[in-house]
């Protein structure tokens, strides 16, 4: 099983974050994967702070690059002295930028390409789940699992994962209660590790898939 990120290391992590190191060297230098960085700074600072602070931080990155790559070419002495020759000077560095489109390069941080893996789902073995959790079974104390369409959150996800079998579980008493039906019963589970013990058994059931709160974990 992965190691667990220590609360020191946490800190570290957030204030390095905060004050704009990218996530793939904080990665490097805390021999961590992305997800899991990734993962640590949304459970601190919550989905929208942390977007807050990445988009702060890829906008500064983005303006210092340019400002630079601009002294560097000397761009603005080219077209404050002579706009309209360098326009037609072909192979000028002036007339690449004019007559190409601004490529915005596409996100891929966090996203491991060439392993294909699911980015809507984290492995249950790199998530820390709470001390003590709750989960709905049948009358008959049997897992009561549901297909991921019957949950509207997860509606985006492709056709194949919406016909996984999913069980749900919740850090909330009181939020479990409010979604167990008459014929479900609500039991208390301490030992929250059992479900990764137990991933091989809920496989073999057809289960590939539990839903903690607005994560999806993979088994």
């Amino acid at each position: 099983m992965p190691k667990k990120v220590s609360d020191s290391e946490k800190k570290e992590i957030l204030d390095s974050f905060s004050k704009g190191f990218p996530i793939k060297e904080l990665s490097e230098k805390y021999n961590y994967s992305i997800q899991t960085i990734t993962r640590q700074l949304k459970l601190i600072l919550g989905d929208a702070e942390y977007k807050k602070i990445k988009l702060t931080a890829q906008s500064q990155t983005s303006n210092s690059n340019f400002k630079k790559k601009i002294n560097e070419e000397n761009l603005s002495s080219k077209v404050s002295n002579n706009y309209q020759n360098l326009s037609n000077k072909k192979g000028s560095i002036f007339q690449e930028e004019v007559n190409n489109f601004f490529e915005i390069v596409p996100l891929t941080e966090g996203i491991e390409l060439n392993k294909q893996k699911d980015i809507s789902s984290i492995p249950i073995s790199e998530f820390d789940l709470p001390k003590v959790v709750y989960l709905l079974v049948d009358n008959k104390i049997e897992l009561d699992p549901k297909l991921l369409k019957d949950y509207p959150e997860w509606d985006f996800l492709p056709k194949e994962d919406l016909i996984r079998n999913t069980i749900q579980i919740f850090a909330d008493k009181k939020n479990a209660q409010l979604n167990c039906r008459n014929n479900q019963k609500l039991i208390k589970v301490p030992n929250p590790d059992v479900f990764f013990m137990a991933s091989k058994f809920l496989k073999a059931k057809g289960i590939s898939r539990i839903i903690f709160q607005n994560y999806l974990l993979s088994l």
